[in-house]
């Protein structure tokens, strides 16, 4: 893993870390997401059955349709990362949001386009620090198909992470992040399983473009 992280990190700029502000204010989000074709990188792990994957909030969440501004250091990213042939873009996105409670906040809709291959959900949220929490699948092998939201449990809770996986004899596995935890503000965050990584930057929006909230 540590060969990944020093990989993306060569494509980033240094940002400034620093808290989110107490204040009501508008935030960038970026998002990106890639999967990686390393040997060996799960240290021989067993990925356990779980038959029914599914992800809370899926078919309400917000769908976000820009891809990664112009001079960000995800873009950076996502182009070292799309031309090295032990990774794949799953997906890059932005949006603008406002950082409320949790239980305030719609999640945000991640889904790789065209082969189907990456679905789930993040939320940014204010619980005394800002924190992201996410649920996403990554169906190793082909499309995730058309599995829905869950009608009850719990969603993750600040702290805590997990990643319960389906497969099936005749399919590949589907592999799943489920992580909530809080995040500086201004510096890229990663968020990592064996099979895929997730890169998250939040910063505070200074534009005047309300057509990219979510």
């Amino acid at each position: 893993m540590r060969r990944i992280i020093a990989f993306v990190i060569a494509a980033l700029m240094p940002l400034p870390a620093c808290a989110a502000p107490k204040t009501s204010a508008l935030y960038e989000v970026q998002v990106l997401v890639f999967a990686n074709h390393l040997r060996r990188l799960d240290g021989g792990e067993h990925w356990h059955q779980d038959p029914n994957p599914r992800i809370r909030g899926l078919h309400h969440a917000l769908q976000p349709s820009h891809e990664l501004p112009p001079g960000s250091v995800l873009l950076a990213a996502e182009n070292r990362l799309a031309n090295h042939s032990r990774y794949t873009i799953l997906a890059a996105r932005s949006w603008i949001q406002d950082a409320v409670s949790r239980h305030k906040t719609r999640p945000v809709l991640i889904r790789s386009l065209g082969h189907g291959r990456l679905d789930g959900v993040i939320r940014v949220f204010q619980w005394r620090l800002l924190h992201v929490s996410l649920d996403l699948r990554y169906h190793h092998g082909g499309s995730l198909g058309g599995q829905g939201e869950v009608s009850g449990g719990s969603e993750p809770v600040p702290g805590e992470s997990g990643s319960p996986f389906e497969t099936t004899p005749s399919s590949p596995p589907v592999f799943r992040l489920i992580e909530n935890r809080p995040v500086a503000l201004n510096s890229v965050n990663y968020f990592d399983n064996p099979k895929f990584g997730v890169l998250v930057l939040v910063t505070r929006y200074k534009g005047q473009d309300p057509s990219r909230l979510p």
